[in-house]
């Protein structure tokens, strides 16, 4: 087998090339980890991904201040504080919340925020994932391009190994899908809690009022009972109207 000759400096900027490309893709300074609600990998993003805001959203408040803060909001307010446990009605919840939001720039301001942090995380989520797609696919275009290097001075190349498989590539987006799911649900939970602290109806319901599926009682529920899907249901339309009379 004949060998080909190279010119000293062409080799040296081969190697140059290839000591470049074998660089990791150069990476955001992560963001802060204070926030409950964010993945926990920090993804490795490459110059020509989107670009993510410098400063991540304000995290929800954890457990030991929802009380704290739901006191403050009450005390501030001149507005008397209803009990709301037993309204299980779309009625009664509207004539309730109508009041509440045109006598309270406070809770207003509350729902406001409360609403844009859930927006904002959601979007630093979808963000997040479209990096590690484009991560991903980056990796397949880096090892091309050293391929090719290789082969330009003679070195073997093994053309069936690969930097990860589809199914790797696929199990990576699961994880990163996993972590958001149980992320938005800390986010929910942590969402109804404050809502519960406003007496917002349907997320201070009383438990009693909440019928079990998993009961065998044969007896027709109430009519102030509900079961948990229409409670969820009736959550998520006075989300829905909060965020129409709260919007700026």
């Amino acid at each position: 087998m004949s060998h080909q000759h190279y010119n000293p400096t062409d080799l040296a900027s081969v190697l140059q090339t290839l000591s470049a490309l074998s660089n990791p893709i150069p990476s955001q300074p992560d963001l802060p980890d204070d926030d409950p609600y964010e993945p926990s990998d920090s993804l490795s993003i490459s110059s020509s991904s989107p670009t993510i805001p410098q400063r991540p959203p304000e995290p929800f408040p954890n457990r030991s201040t929802l009380h704290h803060k739901a006191r403050a909001n009450a005390d501030s307010s001149t507005v008397t504080v209803v009990d709301t446990s037993s309204v299980s009605t779309w009625p009664a919840a509207l004539r309730h919340v109508m009041r509440l939001v045109s006598q309270s720039e406070d809770v207003q301001r509350r729902v406001r925020w409360l609403i844009q942090r859930q927006h904002d995380h959601e979007k630093q989520w979808w963000r997040g994932r479209e990096a590690l797609v484009k991560k991903q696919k980056a990796r397949v275009e880096k090892k091309k391009e050293m391929d090719e290097v290789l082969r330009s001075v003679g070195a073997p190349v093994d053309s069936t190994k690969q930097i990860s498989t589809v199914e790797e590539d696929e199990a990576e987006l699961k994880r990163y899908d996993a972590k958001v799911y149980t992320a938005s649900k800390q986010m929910a939970e942590a969402m109804a809690a404050e809502l519960r602290g406003l007496q917002i109806p349907f997320f201070s319901i009383k438990p009693a009022l909440v019928t079990d599926s998993s009961n065998s009682d044969p007896s027709p529920p109430s009519s102030e009972t509900l079961s948990p899907d229409e409670l969820s249901a009736l959550q998520r339309r006075m989300l829905e109207l909060l965020q129409d009379l709260c919007k700026e």
